[in-house]
Parts: C-alpha cells; sequence; structure tokens
C-alpha cells in the first residue's frame, strides 16, 4: 500500500495525471495534434489579416496643383490604362489666339492646363478632342471643353495619345456665361463610355477651384 501512494505521489508531481498540463510549459509545434480543449492558437495572428489594397483607396478629388491617379479602359488593346493627372493652373478670363477661337456672345473663355503621365503599361489615347474635361458652375451646371487655342499656351492635340512612361502637357479651352462662377474642374478617361453609362468610377477625377 506504502509504494501504491508514493507511485501515485511521483505521477501527480510530473503532471502524469493531467496530459493537458505538460503543453501549457511547452510551445506547440506544427503537425502535431492537440487534445480537446487545448488553445492552439498561434502567437502570432498578424499574418491572417487582410492587406489593404492601396489602389482602393486613391483620392478622386483634389484642389489646383494636386494629382490624381485615374483608369481608363483599355479599348481593344490588352493591359491597364493608367495615368498620372494635374490640374496645373486655370484662368478665369482667358484670351483666344485667333478671333475663331473667341468665346460667343454673351459667353468668356476660361481655360484649364493639365499634365497628363501615362504610368500603366498601354497607351491612353483620347481621340475626342480631350472633351472628357469639364468645368462646373456654383449652380452644378458643367460645361464641355471645345477645340480652341489660348494666349496661355499650348493646348492639347485632337487626338491625344500618351505612351507609357511619357507625359504631355496642354491646355483645354471653355465657353461659359459670362457671369458663372466656376467652381470646379473635371476630367473623365471616358467620355464616350460616360454616354452609354460604361465608364470606369475610378477614371474621374475633379478638383476644387475653392
Amino acid at each position: 500500500m506504502a509504494a501504491a501512494i508514493v507511485l501515485a505521489a511521483t505521477l501527480t508531481a510530473c503532471g502524469g495525471s493531467d496530459g493537458n498540463s505538460a503543453d501549457s510549459d511547452h510551445p506547440k509545434m506544427p503537425g502535431i495534434s492537440f487534445p480537446p480543449g487545448v488553445d492552439q492558437t498561434p502567437d502570432d495572428a498578424s499574418s491572417d489579416t487582410p492587406v489593404t489594397d492601396p489602389t482602393t483607396t486613391r483620392p478622386t478629388s483634389g484642389k489646383i496643383g494636386d494629382t490624381l491617379v485615374l483608369e481608363g479602359s483599355p479599348g481593344t488593346t490588352a493591359g491597364t490604362v493608367l495615368v498620372d493627372i494635374t490640374l496645373d493652373t486655370y484662368e478665369d478670363h482667358a484670351q483666344p489666339t485667333l478671333d475663331v477661337f473667341a468665346a460667343a456672345t454673351g459667353k468668356r473663355l476660361v481655360a484649364a492646363q493639365f499634365t497628363i503621365a501615362s504610368k500603366g503599361d498601354t497607351a491612353y489615347v483620347d481621340s475626342t478632342g480631350v472633351l472628357g474635361a469639364k468645368v462646373v458652375d456654383d449652380q452644378g451646371q458643367a460645361y464641355r471643353a471645345k477645340p480652341g487655342q489660348v494666349t496661355s499656351g499650348s493646348s492639347f492635340p485632337l487626338i491625344l495619345s500618351v505612351q507609357p512612361g511619357q507625359k504631355a502637357t496642354g491646355w483645354v479651352v471653355f465657353d461659359v456665361p459670362q457671369d458663372a462662377k466656376i467652381t470646379g474642374v473635371q476630367y473623365s478617361m471616358d467620355p464616350i463610355g460616360d454616354s452609354f453609362g460604361d465608364s470606369k468610377p475610378e477614371g474621374h477625377g475633379r478638383w476644387s477651384l475653392n
């Protein structure tokens, strides 16, 4: 009887009577199965935390001088159409280089200068004469760009093509009512798609003039 008592005491001291107590003193190793009830949570679970895609939080609005990252539709070519587009400056009373570019009666010319840098693996091509650019007044009325040249500098060509790694700077001209208060400038990568409601949301940018 005395021998049995000594043996039982030895097993208790070594933890032999509780299989779970030994696990609390030793690190858990990959590939080892633990009895039910044993905590198998890794010490560092940070690797399981989803990483936020930075492209989903790109700003789509700014002010004069700010650069926005816009994504367009590749059209018939494969790849990504991605540009850094900056509203360099804005002129509220622009002057035409020729009378043919003057504003209509009761209107005035305004102009915005953009710099567009192609960052994707496919060229950014705008065959609409940069009609994706607009100015907006304090009543929410938008005014599309028109062909023209102002004394402030050279306008974009009627067909704009910016190859990957290259950039282009140019002015865009608008006719607005003489008394309109222009509060913002917009740019759409896909103005034709806008007409059909299938352009990319991330292809639109706006700059506040306030």
